[in-house]
């Protein structure tokens, strides 16, 4: 997606679903934009010229929004919010005193995922602003063996967009990034999540977050925006890993080809937070954690000279955690 100079994207949780916010209260720095539909009907006339359309009447509108660039544990939060659970205060890691840790786990009882107001454009310009804005899919990927930094991209649907003044500007709250080589990765079967330490072989990792929103469009009377009114939540894959791994032996394919159950931790490493005793190091990071057997293996290779190999897996309940897969976030806030 282009990053065009001067535009924003910026947001605010809603309260209550599809009620505008007032003003953004996060910047969210990844180039954005907001694009409107309207589905128009021209009825079929049958009137004896050879001219199709005489007549046409809109019958619905509606907004796409997608975000897209380098992901920060800022907007990486307000966008777990959106996709995973609501969370606005962190705990605090025993022993740490800078560092708060942001569990995101999400409820397979309820939906209680949040909406948001979008506000996009030149702030020098009108803006369109977006209410209802509901999250589909979200995905961050990182590879250790480029030069970049862990990516995030989003995209979801919204109301049909209003022309409004820029709203005041929003601060910019600067966070950290995610070098791929930093990464982390567990891999556990019988032990806790987080034991059993894979090194030496993970190149990349991508995660797709998935909320099943579906859209209703209801009967509202002559006054009707054309929107959708309500959301709800179909049953899908809530989360998808996809690793690729140096091939420096059968452990991983063996697990595969089993199709034993696995526990596995990846964590996107950024800058250090702070040092306690111990000594312990805290640093800001980006986790996920998948449950479930690997699929859809596939061979790969890295950099022309050796074996890779590529494996799925497609999160699947865990009874202790009471949830198909969870997300968490450290970082130095302390408020969303």
């Amino acid at each position: 997606m282009a990053e065009i100079p001067f535009e924003t994207f910026r947001v605010a949780l809603e309260a209550a679903r599809g009620t505008a916010e007032a003003a953004p209260t996060h910047l969210i720095n990844l180039a954005g934009k907001i694009t409107p539909n309207i589905t128009r009907y021209r009825p079929k006339e049958a009137r004896g010229t050879r001219a199709r359309n005489y007549r046409s009447v809109d019958t619905r509108k509606g907004a796409e929004w997608e975000a897209e660039g380098d992901a920060d544990g800022n907007e990486t939060l307000v966008l777990l919010n959106m996709s995973v659970a609501p969370l606005t205060t962190p705990s605090t890691p025993s022993g740490a005193t800078l560092s708060r840790l942001w569990s995101f786990v999400p409820n397979l009882t309820a939906d209680n995922i949040k909406s948001a107001t979008a506000w996009w454009g030149d702030p020098a310009l009108n803006q369109l602003l977006s209410d209802f804005c509901v999250l589909d899919e979200l995905v961050f990927e990182n590879d250790a063996s480029g030069e970049e930094v862990l990516t995030i991209s989003a995209k979801g649907m919204g109301g049909f967009p209003s022309k409004v003044s820029a709203p005041s500007a929003t601060a910019s709250i600067a966070g950290v990034t995610f070098p791929g080589q930093m990464m982390q990765c567990w891999i556990d079967t019988a032990s806790a999540i987080g034991t059993t330490a894979i090194s030496g072989r993970l190149i990349s990792a991508k995660h797709t977050i998935r909320t099943g929103a579906t859209y209703k469009y209801l009967a509202v009377g002559p006054t009707g925006a054309l929107d959708y009114t309500l959301i709800g939540r179909d049953v899908v894959v809530g989360m998808t890993t996809e690793l690729k791994l140096e091939f420096i032996d059968y452990a991983q394919y063996d697990l595969w080809s089993a199709g034993t159950g696995l526990k596995c931790r990846v964590r996107h490493n950024g800058a250090l937070i702070e040092s306690t005793a111990g000594p312990v190091n805290w640093y800001n990071y980006v986790e996920f954690d998948t449950y479930g057997p690997a699929e859809e293996l596939d061979w790969d290779d890295n950099e022309g000279s050796n074996r890779a190999l590529n494996l799925t897996i497609n999160s699947t309940y865990d009874v202790t955690l009471g949830a198909d897969f969870r997300v968490a976030v450290q970082n130095q806030r302390t408020t969303l």
